[in-house]
């Protein structure tokens, strides 16, 4: 990759970054398809992410954004406008600089989410859902469960043992951990998962390391499993349609 004057840039706008591998994982793809584009993280503080905004705004070679933890529901006020999508569910993942400078925000978590189960080979419909977090990628996820014909959805919010026992008592044939509980830095499991069986399909968000401790105590119960960059590697041909294909059009 050489980076000039004329490459896009972009970044994945988090705290903390050290973590990241997503930037070669865009950088890649998007070189795939022809694009001169440079993705990198940037480490933003929650009380900076207003004039990390404001910067995006006045740069005219900063093609967009990428949001993470801890940022996605703090960034809806901060763009000019928000998709449909990410009206509906009142969180932003993505952010496309327009040509005035006006920021677009929008929100593919769910859909990402969904086009990696299915790349796993599991069908939501009529699934016993159950899903431990609902903060910004959990709505998205939540929003896109909801809508694609499974039979039960059932949220739990920082309450690990009622996680434990409800997808056990349920026979949950698909838990998501759609906490940060598991990242490196935060390793640990986010409830215990002893009373499952292998009929669960046990889907993390967490992206590295690639193996949490969910998703290895899963395995060992016989478990399908989905690791967090099955829901990436979508997400990635998703970004490119918004920043470049125009296939996403802002609600309003």
């Amino acid at each position: 990759m050489q980076i000039t004057g004329e490459t896009d840039l972009f970044f994945i706008v988090g705290s903390p970054v050290r973590h990241f591998r997503a930037p070669i994982m865009f950088n890649d793809y998007f070189a795939s398809k022809g694009h001169n584009f440079s993705c990198a993280g940037l480490h933003v503080l929650p009380d900076d992410q207003a004039a990390t905004f404001e910067l995006v705004r006045k740069t005219d070679n900063i093609k967009g954004l990428c949001i993470t933890i801890p940022h996605k529901i703090n960034a809806v006020p901060l763009v000019d406008r928000l998709t449909d999508v990410g009206k509906r569910i009142g969180s932003v993942n993505f952010v496309r600089r327009e040509t005035d400078g006006s920021l677009t925000g929008h929100n593919i978590d769910g859909q990402g989410f969904m086009r990696g189960l299915a790349n796993n080979g599991f069908d939501p419909k009529g699934a016993d859902v159950v899903q431990v977090g609902v903060g910004g990628v959990g709505r998205a996820i939540a929003f896109s469960l909801a809508a694609s014909g499974i039979g039960r959805l059932t949220l739990i919010n920082r309450d690990p043992l009622k996680a434990q026992r409800l997808a056990t008592e349920i026979h949950a044939t698909l838990l998501v951990n759609a906490t940060s509980v598991g990242m490196v830095g935060n390793i640990a499991l986010p409830l215990d998962i002893a009373g499952l069986t292998a009929a669960t399909t046990v889907a993390d968000v967490v992206l590295k390391p690639d193996e949490t401790e969910l998703l290895a105590a899963a395995r060992a119960l016989g478990c399908r499993c989905v690791p967090g960059t099955a829901m990436l590697k979508p997400q990635i041909e998703l970004c490119e349609e918004f920043l470049y294909g125009g296939a996403q059009q802002a609600g309003g």
